[in-house]
């Protein structure tokens, strides 16, 4: 039986992150649950919780202002974390991906 290495896992995790079909459920999904400001709020939201460790609530509320979705952010904030995108378990005011794999699949796949 082979040995698993550190090495091992890390060249499997790039070959899943590198297939763009693997992971993809994203954003065929988002675009075809949303539409217009809902789906340029839901996109740049996970963008920048791709591109940093977390995002503040502060941050979202300013999105939602720049989409002009302030009635309805809370709702769409809601279904990401409710289909397993972000959650903000660990800090109410504080959003992330629920899985580093994903997160980092979508910094290299979708984010802009």
């Amino acid at each position: 039986m082979p040995v698993i290495d550190a090495r091992t896992i890390d060249e499997a995790v790039n070959q899943a992150l590198k297939n763009r079909t693997y992971l993809n459920i994203g954003s065929p999904r988002l675009r075809k649950a949303y539409k217009g400001n809902g789906f340029s709020f839901v996109k740049k939201v996970l963008n920048l919780a791709s591109s940093s460790v977390s995002v503040s609530s502060a941050e979202i509320m300013n999105i939602a202002i720049e989409y002009k979705v302030e009635d309805s952010y809370v709702s769409l904030l809601n279904v990401l974390k409710y289909d397993g995108y972000l959650n903000n378990e660990t800090n109410a005011s504080t959003y992330r991906f629920n899985s580093p794999l994903l997160r980092e699949w979508w910094r290299r796949n979708v984010a802009n």
